[in-house]
């Protein structure tokens, strides 16, 4: 999966970005290999997050990307410094019978 500029692919199974928890900015995710890989074109998709993360907008596709915005849960919210956050991303063709889940990583610290 072809995930952009700010991914660090070094394990291509384990993409992660580092995320400023302060930012209010969209996450961009780079889909299109993804959807030829399973031999569908885009229908649907959702964002499933677990504490400290919370998906504020799951965003819309566009030219290939999905860009979502992320903030994390609490006032002030509780996350520790330089910890990747798991994130799931779902995909469902437009046939709505083919599903993929792929999990990416958000490395909350300052930037």
């Amino acid at each position: 999966m072809t995930t952009g500029a700010a991914w660090n692919l070094d394990d291509p199974k384990k993409p992660w970005a580092d995320w400023d928890p302060d930012a209010n900015i969209v996450i961009p995710i780079f889909v299109d290999d993804w959807l030829a890989e399973l031999g569908v074109t885009y229908g649907s998709h959702s964002i499933i997050t677990a504490s400290p993360l919370q998906c504020v907008n799951q965003g819309l596709y566009s030219a290939g990307i999905i860009g979502v915005r992320m903030s994390l849960v609490g006032l002030p919210p509780a996350f520790t410094p330089g910890k990747k956050y798991p994130f799931t991303l779902r995909i469902i063709g437009n046939d709505t019978l083919t599903r993929d889940d792929r999990t990416l990583w958000l490395r909350v610290k300052d930037r």
